[in-house]
């Protein structure tokens, strides 16, 4: 091989070297730059899909912690004209001591102790509501409460009776009860409601069947046919007024 075939093979060859050199290097030039493109893209790619992730189990889990406004469902609100009105009458009648059973007991047993008897207040006799200490349905005052009295019905005007012998302690005209004459002796407390033309006044001395006056209105059991109302307290506990109606017999 001569000077000149040496000298062009060794150029050629150097610049085969050189290209490949250069080859080289631009690929891992390219490289280098998918292998950060990829970098940087996947998070983004993986923080997406933790989003939508923790969204589809957020869909999921009830939710809590939320007021929703509860529908009417077209009732009345409730308000001073809807509900009535509890007067010092109503809490007087419908307040129980919390031995009320016992308070019964003790009454009764001192009824009889005592030899008293009542007598029908009215000549009928005739009972339109009777006493209860479980709530029954007042028509006039749209609500339910006990009924701490009996009912006796007849006609207006018609004469009511004293049920014993006793002393006039009160003669009043309640907003609830109408007028009412209170016929007292010893422990025992007969109280006439609805009474109109009252003919007793307090201090008077009554015996049984004495007339009191005549039936009137009641005004809190205003829905009911004409009668008067009767309450009985022993040592100031609410009894059944028929309990002792006729007992000495």
């Amino acid at each position: 091989m001569s000077r000149y075939e040496y000298k062009t093979e060794k150029t050629r060859r150097e610049k085969i070297g050189f290209y490949t050199a250069f080859s080289i290097c631009l690929i891992a030039v390219c490289m280098a730059v998918y292998s950060t493109y990829t970098t940087v893209k996947t998070p983004r790619r993986s923080t997406a899909a933790s989003v939508t992730a923790t969204a589809a189990v957020a869909v999921a889990q009830p939710v809590t912690n939320v007021t929703v406004p509860v529908p009417t469902l077209g009732l009345m609100p409730i308000t001073e004209d809807t509900v009535p009105a509890v007067t010092e009458a109503d809490t007087r009648e419908t307040t129980q001591p919390t031995t009320a059973a016992q308070d019964r007991s003790d009454a009764l047993q001192t009824m009889l102790a005592a030899e008293i008897s009542l007598t029908m207040p009215t000549k009928t006799g005739h009972i339109l509501q009777p006493y209860s200490t479980d709530s029954v349905y007042n028509k006039t005052l749209n609500t339910w409460k006990p009924h701490l009295g009996a009912d006796f019905d007849g006609e207006l005007g018609e004469d009511v009776l004293a049920m014993l012998d006793g002393e006039v302690t009160k003669v009043t005209e309640d907003k609830m009860f109408g007028k009412t004459v209170e016929v007292s002796v010893n422990n025992v407390v007969v109280g006439y409601c609805g009474v109109e033309g009252v003919c007793v006044k307090q201090g008077d001395s009554v015996k049984r069947g004495d007339r009191l006056g005549a039936i009137g209105a009641v005004p809190c059991e205003a829905s009911e046919q004409s009668h008067i109302h009767v309450y009985v307290k022993i040592n100031g506990a609410y009894a059944d007024p028929l309990s002792f109606v006729n007992n000495d017999n």
